[in-house]
């Protein structure tokens, strides 16, 4: 399956004399829950989705102990997660940072491994063109401006 996208066209926000420029932006299909996961995992092999359920909320738990108390944690070939510090108000000497009034966002930053990387690479790509249905994957199948059931844009008579 290839990566859908479509190309909108955007300033540069540094350089607004500048003409607008048009860029490449991913287009999801739709978002998967961890249930809908689960249950797919559970359809292939001889795991409960009460086993799996509970072995992803106890790995996830465990990720954020292990970030809350400052480790890395690692997930093999997929990548790994980290914390990272934003400073907001930054002081002339180390003896004046406060930590409650200089630091102004942590954040969890991911890391993509080599596995996601070179699904990256190997990518292919599909243009979505506007008007196209996005389900469909014929490039030429433009949808019915007006698809009214051939009833002329009237509801059904439901005594009929």
């Amino acid at each position: 399956m290839a990566q859908k996208y479509v190309v909108v066209e955007r300033k540069n926000p540094l350089k607004p004399q500048e003409p607008a420029k048009f860029y490449a932006m991913a287009r999801s299909n739709r978002r998967v829950d961890t249930d809908e996961i689960i249950s797919r995992i559970s359809e292939r092999s001889s795991y409960s989705i009460g086993e799996l359920k509970g072995c992803i909320t106890e790995f996830l738990l465990e990720m954020k102990n292990q970030l809350s108390l400052g480790n890395i944690v690692l997930l093999g070939d997929m990548g790994s997660f980290r914390v990272t510090i934003a400073t907001g108000n930054a002081t002339e000497t180390a003896d004046k940072f406060k930590a409650a009034t200089c630091i102004k966002i942590s954040r969890v930053r991911f890391r993509p491994g080599s596995m996601l990387m070179d699904m990256c690479k190997a990518m292919k790509y599909t243009l979505i063109k506007p008007g196209k249905e996005e389900g469909s994957d014929d490039d030429t199948h433009t949808p019915d401006p007006n698809p009214d059931d051939g009833n002329g844009g009237e509801t059904p008579d439901p005594a009929a």
